[in-house]
């Protein structure tokens, strides 16, 4: 498997995974007071996933058991915490995952391919709303990804 086809599936069982883990973390009574930001955050991460698909299968990527890749997600959110420890575990896990995202679409054979171009702005998103929350503007910081979902293609 090349580099670009291991990012290409890391990538997108990410996606699923975040799918699964923010899905999760909505459905819990104890985090009602952020359903609508779970649910926007699943809901990203989902449409996400959605456009990569085709680009997993024009590179003949075994993507495994995608059910099995969510349940995992959905099970490490189960996990109990706290909405600023999940927050601070977020923000400090998105360089990471950006600067991957980054490099994938620096190895695609179409760089301006519109799903990686959504990969990388997607992240960019969610990065800016957690550095809202982190930084007390809870107010606002959901805007951010509302406002991605509103303009991304």
């Amino acid at each position: 498997m090349s580099h670009y086809e291991r990012l290409l599936l890391d990538a997108y069982k990410g996606e699923l995974f975040g799918d699964g883990i923010f899905s999760e973390m909505a459905a819990r009574d104890d985090w009602r007071d952020h359903r609508a930001t779970l649910q926007t955050l699943a809901h990203i991460e989902a449409r996400t996933a959605a456009s990569l698909r085709p680009l997993v299968d024009a590179a003949g990527i075994d993507a495994g058991d995608e059910d099995e890749t969510r349940r995992l997600g959905r099970e490490m959110g189960s996990a109990g915490g706290s909405w600023d420890g999940f927050v601070k575990a977020l923000f400090d896990a998105l360089p990471q995952f950006l600067a991957n995202f980054v490099r994938l679409r620096e190895l695609a054979p179409d760089p301006r391919d519109p799903a990686l171009a959504a990969l990388v702005a997607h992240e960019q998103a969610i990065s800016a709303f957690a550095q809202l929350e982190i930084a007390g503007h809870s107010d606002i910081s959901s805007v951010v990804l509302t406002r991605y979902l509103e303009t991304a293609p």
